[in-house]
């Protein structure tokens, strides 16, 4: 899921914080500040398919805790670590190296994982510039390929991510935030094995994204503008 990038600098302030994806995957999540320098955040995200071979589907949710650290007027670094849980199936045509052919390919997983994620960013008057970094450790419960089991009970995904937050608190909405994010995902510590099967090569591929976000400060709803 994506980093939270939250841009939280005081007690009592709240981020809601929804996102798509160019495959058409959603998610949402909202991140508080109960006490200084200290932050809580859920989130889930959905993607729904009604194809029969080509497809994705997903469903998750996370939960974190972590804090803030505002350098000045300008920088920011903040952190987080928590747990989530995953079910998601995709299927498509393999065409790869090692299918002469080609078929259908159908993978079902359900998994938990670990994660712990840092950020940096600098406010600008108009944009705010950023980057992430997100370690995160996936533990399989369930993972089949073609309704086969597939032996791979661990994998660690390192994804890093920049991103640009448009919006400033004395604009005319002062509560409502755009975000564009450009990453990927890759397993950590990766080497190559001659003999791990291809099947297992494609989980642990790298892939990368593009989002947009909308963020609404429900704390400045009450603020008025000049």
């Amino acid at each position: 899921m994506l980093p939270s990038t939250s841009q939280i600098r005081e007690k009592g302030e709240v981020e809601v914080q929804g996102t798509t994806f160019l495959n058409g995957r959603w998610e949402a999540g909202a991140t508080y500040s109960p006490v200084k320098h200290l932050l809580v955040r859920a989130a889930g995200g959905i993607k729904t398919d009604d194809r029969d071979t080509t497809y994705f589907r997903v469903r998750q949710y996370e939960m974190g805790i972590g804090g803030y650290y505002p350098l000045g007027k300008r920088w920011l670094l903040s952190g987080l670590g928590g747990y989530g849980q995953t079910r998601s199936s995709r299927g498509y045509f393999d065409v790869g190296p090692f299918v002469s052919i080609g078929e259908n390919v159908a993978f079902k997983a359900r998994y938990h994982k670990l994660y712990g994620e840092a950020s940096a960013s600098y406010r600008a008057p108009w944009v705010t510039m950023g980057v992430a970094y997100r370690l995160t450790r996936v533990t399989f419960t369930s993972l089949t390929y073609d309704s086969q089991p597939l032996d791979l009970r661990h994998m660690t995904r390192m994804e890093p991510m920049v991103f640009w937050r448009f919006g400033r608190e004395d604009g005319a909405l002062p509560w409502l935030r755009v975000q564009a994010s450009i990453g990927g995902s890759n397993e950590g510590r990766r080497k190559y094995d001659p003999n791990e099967s291809y099947e297992r090569r494609l989980i642990k591929d790298g892939r990368g994204f593009a989002a947009l976000s909308v963020i609404l400060l429900p704390h400045l709803f009450a603020q008025k503008t000049e």
